[in-house]
């Protein structure tokens, strides 16, 4: 639990420092919208310089995935600069501190959830160190839905559909030519 306070800080920090628009008051509008449609706020960590970020981007904005998630979150998008991604990579990054991973490299995308009044209630990270990101394997896309069920009134139904939809992607990425 510890290890979820620090990474809460970090990334507030984050938000503080790296702020390509003024991150904070993304977040502040986002926060005053969930509230006042009494929806949690999904906030997602992007590189252009990760294959992951840019699925999960692309996840995000498939119609059927957006309309279902949005159903329940305010989802905002954070994007880290090359030069950020690269201190954050290197270890020169706070987050770097709360773990005991020797500076191996985190990786994008991260992200977390905060309920209406900013509190930090599900992340990416799993187990102290692991990140699930985008999820490409089962295990990992498991890992995504029992957040968004612990964090969301999505019964079996919706979560199954949101399974199908990172098997899908995960399946067309897989197999296709491009």
């Amino acid at each position: 639990m510890q290890k979820l306070n620090y990474l809460f800080f970090f990334v507030l920090i984050f938000n503080f420092s790296y702020a390509q628009k003024n991150t904070t008051q993304v977040l502040d509008e986002a926060l005053v919208k969930a509230k006042k449609e009494n929806k949690h706020v999904f906030i997602n960590y992007l590189t252009s310089s990760s294959k992951l970020s840019q699925k999960m981007k692309q996840q995000m904005k498939n119609e059927h995935f957006q309309s279902l998630i949005s159903s329940n979150y305010i989802v905002v998008n954070i994007n880290v600069s090359k030069e950020e991604a690269s201190e954050y990579y290197t270890c020169s990054n706070p987050m770097k501190s709360m773990s005991n991973n020797n500076c191996e490299a985190m990786k994008f995308p991260f992200w977390y959830i905060l309920d209406s009044d900013g509190n930090h209630i599900g992340t990416s990270i799993k187990d102290g160190n692991n990140n699930i990101g985008y999820p490409t394997t089962k295990e990992a896309i498991s890992d995504f839905v029992q957040v968004i069920e612990n964090t969301s009134d999505f019964k079996a139904d919706k979560l199954s559909l949101i399974t199908d939809s990172f098997n899908k992607m995960n399946a067309e990425k897989l197999y296709s030519a491009k």
